[in-house]
């Protein structure tokens, strides 16, 4: 265990000392229910087709407030993993896996949508211990409406404009039945920008309108409470220039793989608490923002909700990533 926690830290702690980061990226609260919507290394770690849909609200009563949705599915490739009479050699034989995301964030009148494909590599490292690095590509558009745009002047109008570019993220992901760590690096190719500033013109970009890199450290570290009961402590840094370094401190406790609540701390920017519960092969997650900054007074909160599907590859056994 103390190896474990020395692994769990240890990225973590030099993504601490980088200097400070900002955030455009959509903001999530259920990514520890699905980490592979942060890094490509989680891709296809379960036993089965992982699909996953999710809706947040962000700061219900504030006009033109961010709006998120997104849909995902992953899955390793092959047979050999959901077979229940695996060798020796099985169980050290590395795997391939695949997975896609799309995804729409919505915030007054402008709009960023994406779509994604992912690749992973799955090594063992030991019995109980596995190593994926993993590889995202795709495309983004930012668009702003300009008929949502208010000015001054009243007879001012603006045109409408969009903005698409490649995109590209990589992570790597350790796991096993006890603990998980990652690290992940997103909007990696940095691509400017370009949008139309007035009729039959188009702009090179201003200063600033370019995709940002940002960087992802996470781990959990799972805690048996009995044969019923676990608790699952995890953190996550988030890092994007010139935004301050983002920490989330969260804590799952779960009951078999039935019922599950947590909590969870965004440092000096909001509360959050958790519930969700598994039947047969469908999940469900709801989560409530409260907020700790000084616009929790102008809002109502942030709600956000998960629905997963686990499609099984025939039969299968339970694999090393499943409780979390």
């Amino acid at each position: 265990m103390k190896r474990a926690l020395i692994l769990l830290l240890f990225p973590l702690l030099l993504l601490a000392a980088a200097p400070a980061r900002a955030q455009q990226q959509a903001q999530y609260s259920q990514y520890m229910n699905n980490n592979y919507i942060l890094n490509p290394g989680a891709t296809g770690v379960e036993d089965y087709i992982d699909v996953k849909l999710s809706y947040r609200t962000q700061w219900t009563g504030l006009e033109g407030a961010p709006k998120t949705y997104y849909a995902s599915a992953s899955s390793s490739l092959g047979k050999w993993r959901s077979t229940p009479k695996r060798t020796i050699r099985d169980l050290r034989r590395p795997f391939h896996a695949v997975g896609g995301i799309v995804y729409n964030d919505v915030t007054g009148p402008t709009s960023r949508a994406g779509a994604y494909l992912s690749y992973a590599y799955n090594m063992v490292l030991t019995p109980d211990l596995r190593l994926a690095l993993g590889v995202t590509a795709g495309m983004q558009q930012f668009a702003v409406d300009g008929q949502q745009l208010q000015f001054f002047d009243r007879t001012t109008r603006a045109a409408s404009s969009a903005s698409r570019v490649p995109d590209a993220s990589v992570g790597a992901w350790m796991y096993s039945s006890k603990f998980y760590v990652g690290v992940s690096g997103a909007q990696l190719l940095g691509n400017q920008l370009k949008f139309s500033y007035g009729p039959n013109s188009m702009g090179e970009g201003a200063p600033g309108n370019s995709l940002k890199r940002h960087y992802f450290a996470t781990a959990g570290v799972r805690l048996p409470i009995n044969d019923d009961w676990s608790l699952v402590p995890s953190v996550l840094v988030k890092a994007v220039n010139p935004a301050p370094l983002s920490v989330d401190i969260n804590a799952k406790l779960k009951y078999q793989d039935l019922l599950w609540a947590g909590v969870s701390w965004r440092a000096f920017d909001s509360a959050v608490a958790m519930v969700g519960l598994s039947y047969e092969q469908y999940t469900l997650g709801y989560s409530y923002d409260a907020g700790l900054s000084e616009l929790a007074g102008y809002n109502g909160g942030s709600h956000e909700i998960l629905v997963g599907l686990r499609l099984k590859k025939k039969a299968q056994v339970v694999c090393t990533n499943r409780f979390w």
